[in-house]
């Protein structure tokens, strides 16, 4: 097998060959929506690099040069103008994933169905894997790496209910399924960006580099073989997902296809989440001590009224809710929404037109910071939402974290929002209001301001060195 340095140098040969394909067919576009950037092959060079670490930008750019019109940004891979292509699953996961994607449906429906039996699963996990996280946080002045420490207790804590116990306090795949999660975006542009030719290549010396799916198939894959022979599955009726992936899953499907598609709930999972809650924390920990101690105040009371940790009580959470949708607005996970491909040549009028097979997307900012939608858009207000409630005396879902509308995408939109974003919403809910009873969280004292967040092809990432000091409060009285 070739070393790291060979890998390296071939990656590095492969992508200068693959560039002048790219750049010729990116730069031969005749679609008539105008470009963003300079004209010519360094203008469109020099722009997409941009893009690439300064999406934000870029959109700025498009959209104070051409009014709010239809505009093309140029990217290393092809055109964008303002999700298999996104990830590359044929590669980062297998094809599978694409012809029948079936476990979008049983998030949908049996998952969904399942939440509040998770409740009192996703509560024991988060209390024993934030009681050895946060062990020294409190006695340390430097505090705990939030995103790290974040992607792994999101890791743990969520395949309590999609692996069960075994796996999910088994530090070895722990380490492994993080390292996936991690490790396939920054993947994903490179395979875009490759002939497709050399696709299959560039995945191979890439995860040989950073590690792709192999490894935690090597925990997934077996544990699945055991339980099916076991006849667990039938039995037992946990009510785990992989139980209902596998109750679920087509005659023709394998168990190695039933693992992938275990990997594909995991990276959801664990990609979204632990950048949502890193977010909300590093907003949480610059609020005044009354507005913390009011959202203590709001859980405590809706713990008391619903009789322990339900999901009435978490219906309740209003102020964290509010804090996690504030959160996908101002910060998201893109720069961009809704991303499709033309499968036909689509006429946008007064000349323009997208030809077959160009990405098209929707600018998100231009919507999440639209002053007729959101007041003072550019405040990150995290009681916005509750606020709201409050004032228009509405108690329902409209104003939730989970909710999409054509002025909410961070989810996406109709049907093809994430299937599993009422998951992701019951366990950060109680990840956070754990967090805000048992934990005092504040900056090191050399911290004075929010960490900036980075930017690679569009997406959004937080900083993943800055850190945050938890402090035990003591025992509560709202455990169980």
């Amino acid at each position: 097998m070739l070393d790291f340095f060979s890998q390296a140098a071939l990656l590095s040969l492969l992508l200068l060959a693959l560039a002048y394909v790219r750049l010729a067919r990116a730069i031969s576009y005749s679609g008539g929506v105008p470009r963003v950037g300079s004209p010519g092959v360094l203008g469109y060079i020099q722009t997409a690099l941009k893009w690439t670490i300064h999406a934000e930008d870029v959109i700025k750019e498009g959209r104070q040069q051409f009014f709010g019109k239809p505009f093309v940004i140029p990217t290393l891979f092809n055109e964008m103008i303002a999700v298999n292509e996104d990830l590359q699953l044929p590669y980062t996961m297998d094809e599978h994933q694409l012809r029948n994607p079936y476990q979008a449906r049983v998030l949908r429906t049996d998952v969904n169905r399942a939440i509040p039996s998770y409740i009192p699963e996703i509560l024991d996990e988060s209390v024993l894997a934030m009681n050895e996280a946060f062990k020294h946080s409190g006695q340390e002045a430097s505090g705990v790496p939030v995103f790290d420490t974040m992607t792994f207790l999101i890791a743990r804590i969520s395949n309590r209910v999609i692996l069960g116990k075994e796996l999910c306090r088994n530090e070895n795949f722990l380490n492994a399924i993080v390292r996936f999660a991690e490790t396939t975006p920054l993947m994903a542009p490179f395979i875009q960006w490759s002939p497709l030719l050399l696709r299959p290549l560039v995945y191979f010396v890439l995860s040989n580099i950073l590690g792709g799916k192999k490894q935690p198939l090597t925990y997934i894959v077996p544990y699945l073989k055991r339980r099916i022979k076991e006849g667990q599955i039938i039995t037992e009726k946990s009510g785990l997902v992989s139980e209902y992936l596998i109750q679920n899953a087509p005659a023709d499907e394998s168990i190695e296809g039933i693992a992938v598609r275990l990997l594909n709930i995991n990276f959801g999972s664990i990609h979204t989440s632990s950048i949502f809650i890193t977010q909300t924390l590093f907003e949480i920990a610059l609020l005044p001590a009354e507005d913390i101690e009011s959202m203590r105040t709001e859980v405590k009371e809706a713990l008391d009224s619903e009789g322990g940790w339900t999901k009435g009580a978490l219906d309740k959470f209003h102020k964290i809710d509010s804090a996690l949708r504030e959160i996908g607005r101002y910060y998201g996970l893109m720069y961009f929404a809704l991303p499709r491909y033309t499968m036909v040549d689509c006429d946008l009028g007064d000349g323009l037109y997208v030809p077959l097979g160009h990405r098209v997307a929707i600018d998100m900012t231009a919507i999440h910071f639209d002053p007729n939608i959101y007041p003072d858009p550019y405040r990150c207000d995290v009681f916005r939402f509750s606020k709201l409630r409050e004032q228009n005396g509405d108690d329902s879902a409209k104003y939730g974290f989970a909710t999409v509308d054509s002025s909410y995408l961070p989810f996406g939109a109709g049907r093809h929002a994430c299937a599993g974003r009422f998951f992701a919403a019951m366990e950060l809910k109680i990840m956070l209001a754990h967090i805000l009873l048992e934990y005092d969280i504040s900056y090191p004292p050399c911290v004075n301001q929010r960490p900036s967040n980075a930017t690679f092809n569009g997406a959004i990432i937080p900083d993943t060195k800055a850190r945050i000091i938890f402090k035990p409060r003591g025992h509560q009285d709202h455990q169980s």
